[in-house]
């Protein structure tokens, strides 16, 4: 910028320090150090509560993020419990929208569609502190209206049957130390004499759609891997599909419950011509040859409606 001042032919060299004396003034009355941006408004993000009507099962879910948009721009994606300062200024309104990671994996952290996002409004002065309940249902508005299946919850029943070459099956259990929520949650127990599980929901055929979003919300803990896939019924790809592995959750203090998105676009997509489905599971006894447990509860298919 100086360069520009002093390198002109036309200003006489008698002002050329002067104007490098200015220029350099500017310069140094330029440094981010120095600049006094006032009182941030401050807004306070609690974590995130969902609301579920029976119909659409539990209301536990794995929000972990909030990302926050201006009107104009992203204004940043925060963890909650978050506090986010903007600088006073014009009145603005941000929109709140729920985070979760696809399929458990950071590398995948994006919005979730189907729980609904908030807006504040800003008044825009400094000193402004908000603290806002985050909080909404599945999305049912004009536009878009969340399809909720309720596949398995173990309440009352238990839709999971063994195949054939299985010689493990999928309990359902009512003691109230391993139970996740409610009357029941699933059970599978490997051991020398139960190696090998092999099990699908049963005789429910559950139709997705293949051109939108859908993802399978269930809750696990295991201290031995097991694999969540799809068995496809009809088309060219008919059989088991395995999508997602999971890794034993558990440390010396024991296991913990989590929840898991997993996102069934990419492969009901690549299945045009498939008939329906049912959710699938798989599991082996460890390479050691020790026990292993599985606890499973709350599968749901969640997608938007026609």
């Amino acid at each position: 910028m100086w360069r520009t001042l002093i390198g002109t032919q036309m200003t006489p060299k008698k002002t050329r320090p002067l104007l490098f004396s200015m220029a350099m003034l500017s310069l140094t009355g330029c440094r981010p150090d120095q600049w006094d941006l006032g009182a941030p408004e401050v807004l306070q993000i609690s974590d995130y509560v969902l609301n579920t009507t029976p119909a659409e099962g539990t209301a536990r879910h794995k929000v972990e993020e909030v990302w926050v948009y201006s009107e104009t721009d992203v204004v940043g994606v925060y963890p909650l419990p978050a506090t986010v300062t903007l600088p006073g200024g014009e009145p603005q309104t941000l929109t709140l929208v729920p985070g979760i990671r696809a399929n458990g994996i950071a590398a995948t952290r994006r919005t979730y569609p189907f729980y609904e996002a908030n807006r504040v409004d800003l008044d825009g002065e400094p000193t402004t502190e908000i603290d806002h309940v985050f909080e909404g249902n599945y999305v049912n508005t004009q536009a878009l209206q969340t399809k909720v299946i309720l596949a398995e919850d173990f309440e009352s029943a238990n839709r999971f049957l063994e195949s054939t070459n299985s010689n493990v099956e999928v309990q359902r259990i009512i003691d109230s130390e391993n139970v996740f929520e409610g009357d029941g949650s699933g059970y599978i127990r490997l051991d020398s004499n139960h190696t090998q599980l092999n099990a699908a929901t049963h005789e429910q055929f559950y139709d997705l759609p293949r051109d939108r979003p859908v993802y399978l919300e269930f809750h696990y803990k295991c201290d031995v891997g097991f694999v969540v896939g799809l068995e496809v019924f009809g088309g060219s790809q008919a059989g088991r599909l395995p999508i997602l592995v999971l890794n034993p959750n558990c440390n010396d203090e024991g296991c913990d419950w989590n929840k898991i998105y997993l996102d069934l676009y990419p492969a009901l997509s690549s299945m045009p011509d498939a008939g329906s489905f049912e959710i699938g599971l798989n599991a082996n006894i460890p390479a050691d040859g020790t026990e292993g447990n599985i606890w499973i509860d709350n599968f749901k298919f969640v997608h938007f409606d026609d």
